[in-house]
């Protein structure tokens, strides 16, 4: 029932409502989600501000400029969408989808203000109390506010769930505190008020003051990764060698790698091809390849092909016998791009790209590498010298 509520008050705002791959109308949800935000927040805000002077109360006022940092929020959220939906430029040619992983950051700075400022009063309750204001009406009109504001939070959940933003998602994850808040602030009124104890309300709006501390660091720690390159997530890299697989000729990809603008991908991979398809065949293919990518994921796609050898036994029991040392050394993942090139006076050098687990540090590859040689040198007749690259942590 809630959920339909949401959808038909979402479609009243955002037109195109279903085709959430559109940038445009992924937009629309961003600024429907701030506008809610600024118009009702600001609304609340001027009630408990109101009720805060009455009643004298120090968290209930901590709670109302609480409200003020979610109105900001809700200000950088409809900025930072609008600035998102620009076009690319000369000087930011890959577009301004990075703007919603920067609209996070800024809120959990205003949220470090705000704890800040607000333990500094909650502790001057604790320690020198005064009496609180209190009447009944007080709680009604709180309760009053816990609901808009719980409605609030799940209409914004509602509309980052669709379109996945973290931007939108952090927003609604205010909202939902801001009830818990309320009806925090609503028991430590009561508790004051029939136990005499108005050095509780103090002690409520240190708790406040600590929650947002924590909100601050945690909503940065999570705006702070995407924006230094996060991993992409494991669905889109099989997609992605799903989606490059389907294209006759290609037998399978490798160092994948993606660049995610927010509002765009850029993709580039290695493509294993049969050299029997010959240069321009292969060239096309790789074109088809990189058309059906950009169709599917939006933005820019560069494959490179690998040609692959037709292996003759020699090479085939050459191989057999470096697959057998690699998976005695447990740092190994796997290999691809497995070449035998000759050298001089019947001797041979072996070629290979090597995927390391995700935990071995840079430092050690090197070491590994030269280990592996070691190994395929002492254990293969004939080979030359080995030449092993050691596939990047950024690529798949």
């Amino acid at each position: 029932m809630a959920v339909e509520f949401n959808k038909r008050v979402a479609e009243r705002f955002i037109k195109d409502f279903d085709n959430i791959d559109n940038k445009s109308v992924r937009v629309d949800y961003g600024l429907v989600a701030g506008w809610f935000g600024i118009y009702i927040t600001f609304a609340l805000f001027l009630v408990k501000i109101t009720l805060g002077l009455l009643s004298g109360s120090v968290s209930l006022i901590a709670n109302a400029f609480h409200l003020l940092s979610h109105l900001a929020n809700s200000i950088i959220l409809v900025v930072s969408f609008r600035v998102t939906a620009r076009p690319a430029t000369e000087k930011n040619p890959f577009g301004h989808g990075r703007m919603e992983h920067v609209a996070p950051l800024v809120m959990s700075i205003l949220l470090f203000v705000s704890g800040i400022q607000i333990v500094e009063k909650s502790l001057h309750q604790v320690f020198s109390p005064h009496q609180l204001h209190y009447y009944p009406a007080l709680l009604w009109i709180l309760l009053l506010t816990i609901i808009i504001k719980h409605w609030l939070s799940r209409f914004v959940s509602f509309l980052g769930e669709r379109v996945d933003s973290r931007a939108i998602l952090a927003n609604a994850a205010h909202h939902k505190i801001e009830s818990v808040m309320t009806l925090t602030v609503a028991g430590g009124l009561i508790a004051g008020h029939y136990l005499h104890r108005p050095e509780l309300d103090g002690y409520i709006g240190i708790f406040i003051s600590a929650w947002l501390l924590y909100q601050g660091y945690t909503h940065g720690r999570e705006a702070i990764v995407p924006l230094l390159g996060q991993a992409p997530d494991k669905d889109i890299i099989k997609k992605i060698r799903k989606t490059a697989k389907s294209v006759e000729g290609i037998e399978d990809v490798h160092e994948i790698i993606v660049h995610d603008y927010g509002s765009m991908y850029l993709i580039s991979l290695h493509a294993e091809i049969p050299e029997k398809y010959g240069i321009i065949e292969m060239h096309e293919i790789i074109e088809r390849s990189e058309q059906k990518l950009r169709k599917t994921f939006g933005g820019e796609a560069v494959c490179h092909a690998d040609p692959l050898m037709e292996k003759s036994p020699k090479i085939q029991a050459i191989e057999k016998m470096f697959k057998e040392i690699v998976n005695t050394f447990p740092q190994i993942v796997s290999y691809h791009d497995f070449r035998v090139v000759d050298g001089n006076h019947d001797r041979v050098i072996i070629v290979a790209d090597i995927d390391l687990k995700e935990d071995i540090p840079d430092e050690s590859s090197r070491q590994i590498s030269r280990e592996l040689e070691a190994r395929v040198k002492e254990e293969i007749q004939d080979v030359q010298y080995c030449s092993f690259y050691i596939t990047p942590k950024f690529s798949y």
